[in-house]
């Protein structure tokens, strides 16, 4: 299951949450603290705190970078008919 890793205020983060919605995604949604330096978990996933940042079903990291998500998002799940 794809894992984005992001907070509620973040424009960014908002864009990728609204496609994988368009597109009917299941994923689980993690809040990370607001404090780059309290993000533990990101750190070890994906060696930076930067959001957003989303780890696919085969592990690959997605880090720091809407577009990028949002392009594998459409790439891998646009032609899913839900």
């Amino acid at each position: 299951m794809l894992k984005l890793y992001q907070t509620e205020w973040c424009y960014y983060c908002a864009r990728v949450r609204a496609k994988m919605t368009d597109l009917g995604i299941t994923y689980i949604n993690v809040n990370v603290p607001a404090a780059k330096e309290e993000r533990k978990e990101l750190l070890e996933i994906s060696g930076q705190a930067g959001i957003p940042t989303l780890v696919t079903e085969d592990g690959q990291v997605i880090a720091d970078d809407d577009d990028a998500i949002i392009a594998y998002l459409e790439e891998n799940y646009g032609s899913r008919k839900m």
